[in-house]
């Protein structure tokens, strides 16, 4: 049987459905796109889903993985040393601050009330780390870490019995979200673009096209921020494949799906 090139396309979506679904609240939380029935997904849209996956179910494996200022709410279930937190519920009680790594000295610093590991009012603001296998290392204790997604991580004390606390952590400086639902309209050599913007930081859109399923891309434009349309024009004949990203000060996000536009 011979294969289109749409065929093909076809196929590799139907493969990222089937890897995609079983992840449930890790796809939920990492890939905000939504693909449509007839949406060409390219192989460095599924290169860019399956680095993503592969993240997350990966864990942390160095230092330059926690990198960065990290927004985190510390819950204490323990009966005691709850000075500096709030009740959070019947049995915990939470507080928060932020958490910052530096990989290049390996060293943390924590900008809130009391003590990073608990709601008790000691403990130091600073310190080193480390990470070996998945596990936070620090001059404080040793925790387990569980990866959310590409921007969220939570980790438990380890080293106390039985373990009373864990934190979750949040990325503070993120590329945005992207762009979604994509399509094309096209009237003689120009192409009308339509997407949606799911991002409330970006700093604009990049608009991009090429000519053949392995060619490079060209930037037609980047958008202001909150755009939801452009219009490329003066095109020649040709099946161009287009796509949106999102982007802002910290990076940019995963490409929209690609749509595809035929110039007659």
């Amino acid at each position: 049987m011979k294969y289109t090139q749409k065929t093909k396309y076809f196929i590799y979506g139907v493969i990222a459905t089937a890897v995609l679904v079983p992840l449930g609240t890790y796809a939920v939380k990492t890939i905000p796109v939504t693909f449509s029935e007839g949406d060409v997904l390219s192989a460095s849209v599924l290169n860019s889903l399956m680095t993503r996956i592969n993240d997350v179910q990966q864990g942390f494996t160095s230092v330059a993985d926690l990198n960065g200022a990290w927004s985190c709410t510390v819950y204490d279930t323990g009966a005691f040393g709850t000075d500096q937190c709030s009740a959070d519920g019947v049995l915990v009680n939470s507080k928060t601050g932020n958490l910052t790594f530096n990989s290049a000295n390996k060293t943390w610093s924590w900008a809130g009330a009391g003590s990073l590991n608990d709601c008790g009012s000691g403990g130091s603001s600073t310190g080193t780390y480390d990470v070996k296998a998945g596990i936070l290392i620090t001059d404080l204790g040793v925790y387990d870490t569980r990866r959310r997604g590409p921007n969220e991580f939570v980790w438990f004390i380890t080293n106390s019995m039985p373990a009373s606390g864990f934190n979750v952590c949040t990325k503070s400086n993120q590329a945005p979200a992207p762009a979604d639902a994509l399509s094309a309209t096209v009237s003689g050599t120009s192409v009308a673009l339509a997407w949606t913007d799911q991002s409330t930081d970006e700093t604009g859109f990049k608009v991009q096209y090429k000519t053949s399923a392995k060619g490079t891309w060209t930037t037609a434009t980047t958008t202001a921020a909150n755009a939801t349309s452009y219009t490329i024009t003066g095109l020649t004949a040709a099946t161009y494949w287009i796509r949106v990203i999102a982007k802002n000060a910290n990076g940019d996000a995963m490409s929209s799906s690609e749509t595809q536009a035929v110039v007659q």
